[in-house]
């Protein structure tokens, strides 16, 4: 017997008490949640923010420009940003470029970016 067949007690000689069930509902988990990727994936109504990576709606990010970071393009620069990123090349996310919140790098804080340049951190008063 394999040890997946045998379950999580299958070391003291116990059959598995959920009969395998368990292990069924997570690989269903598991397949639903693949499934859901690759449809977002191949859907044209959520795309990636070239600039910040941040998944958005497709028409809001055209014609308003990213939220987070304030990137402005075409489908065009979407789409070029689509294909960097599935064949693994840097889609030009810069590493100096910071969303509207960052963590405290000394107490782990959720901040905004913004106010913790300024004043620095709420919670612990560390100054960047």
């Amino acid at each position: 017997m394999t040890e997946k067949k045998r379950g999580k007690f299958g070391f003291l000689g116990i059959p598995d008490p959920t009969l395998g069930i368990g292990d069924k509902v997570l690989d269903h988990v598991e397949e639903a949640q693949e499934e859901e990727r690759k449809r977002l994936d191949e859907g044209d109504y959520y795309v990636m923010c070239p600039s910040c990576g941040r998944k958005q709606i497709k028409r809001n990010l055209l014609e308003n420009g990213c939220f987070i970071c304030g990137w402005k393009g075409t489908e065009e620069d979407i789409e070029l940003a689509k294909a960097k990123r599935s064949s693994g090349i840097s889609a030009g996310l810069d590493e100096k470029e910071e969303g509207y919140r960052i963590k405290c790098p000394n107490c782990g804080a959720t901040l905004v970016t913004e106010e913790f340049k300024r004043n620095g951190c709420w919670r612990c008063g560390y100054k960047g």
